[in-house]
């Protein structure tokens, strides 16, 4: 939704290049980094133009490349002035700003956002990145708790039974899985405990839980497993650098997930009610509902991980099926064939 905000509102600026335009197209698709290259032919004609720094700090932010992107928000910052532009390179350096660890500077930068009299849309945008980076004036009143590597966010209504039992398992969670990764995090997991057991959030206008890994955040429902977020947070953390697939990422938040079920037997139910060839499913995950990919990935995650834990790690960092095929050397069809016929025995 805040993609859609955002651009609709450059779309009506008064952008006069068409290589910001198609700078700005590029990032709109997640393309940072055709984008930059664009960019790239701007900055030796328009160097000093407000909309082409701000687009490279876009740019470099969606890489999660903040220290880039730090120079981009302060060229764009002095390049600015009209307020529509002071508004909008400061909600660009909230994201910047947390995404370097600097959450005290994050923090002075929202509230200088919220005194300066933007667009709708760029108050729209500041909203947001305020409620998901729990900056907003929303958690004044919510209850927060530290543990050695996690920092809670609890919503009022929730009982001290079950912050105590949460704030528990969940740490414990963190240990039991970053024994396997043994990542380094920058800071504490950020992890906001919303008191609502259904997914859809209307503040944030998204499902519960998801996590922002590249903020050490996590946002979570009720009834959430206790570990599937958190492995999400840790395994990104093993090398920030990192290249993921849905199938690969979402298996690692399920084979992590805490839950003492049958991970094998949930992926032969799902994948007999629907069969799907594993490499389609790894490269083309985006495309495939959860109910089918989330056991199956799980399933497939688990076997890797005890087949050989070191090259399940390597392949963690880079999770496409091309490097699949070097870290296996070439043996990873192999291992696919293996594991779907699994799925197919009926017996365990």
């Amino acid at each position: 939704m805040k993609k859609i905000i955002f651009f609709g509102f450059l779309i009506l600026s008064t952008f006069c290049f068409s290589q910001k335009k198609e700078m700005m197209e590029a990032i709109k698709n997640r393309q940072p980094d055709k984008a930059l290259e664009i960019g790239n032919k701007l900055l030796g004609t328009d160097p000093n133009s407000f909309e082409t720094n701000f687009l490279f700090a876009k740019a470099y932010n969606e890489k999660n490349d903040f220290n880039n992107a730090l120079i981009f928000i302060d060229k764009a910052n002095k390049l600015s002035k009209e307020n529509w532009q002071k508004s909008w390179i400061l909600v660009e350096g909230i994201q910047t700003f947390f995404g370097l660890g600097k959450i005290d500077e994050a923090k002075h930068k929202y509230q200088n956002a919220k005194n300066i009299e933007g667009t709708k849309n760029s108050q729209n945008e500041l909203k947001y990145w305020g409620i998901l980076l729990g900056l907003d004036e929303i958690y004044n009143d919510w209850k927060v708790v530290e543990t050695k590597n996690l920092t809670f966010h609890f919503q009022n209504g929730i009982s001290e039974e079950e912050i105590k039992n949460i704030t528990s398992t969940r740490q414990n969670a963190f240990e039991q899985i970053n024994s396997f990764f043994n990542s380094n995090l920058p800071k504490k997991i950020d992890f906001f405990v919303w008191n609502q057991q259904g997914n859809f959030n209307s503040y944030l206008n998204k499902n519960l839980g998801f996590t922002k890994s590249e903020f050490c955040i996590s946002h979570n429902r009720m009834n959430q497993s206790e570990g599937h977020e958190i492995a999400h947070n840790i395994s990104y953390w093993r090398n920030a650098k990192n290249q993921r697939t849905r199938f690969i990422n979402e298996g690692i938040g399920v084979y992590f997930d805490q839950n003492k079920n049958d991970k094998l037997k949930l992926a032969k139910e799902a994948y007999q009610l629907s069969p799907i060839s594993i490499k389609k499913m790894w490269q083309e995950g985006n495309e495939v509902d959860e109910s089918l990919l989330y056991p199956i990935s799980g399933a497939f995650v688990e076997y890797l991980a005890k087949v050989d834990k070191d090259k399940f790690l390597q392949l963690s960092e880079n999770q496409t099926y091309e490097n699949a095929k070097k870290i296996y050397n070439g043996k990873i069809d192999k291992l696919i064939e293996e594991f779907t016929k699994t799925l197919k025995n009926n017996s365990r």
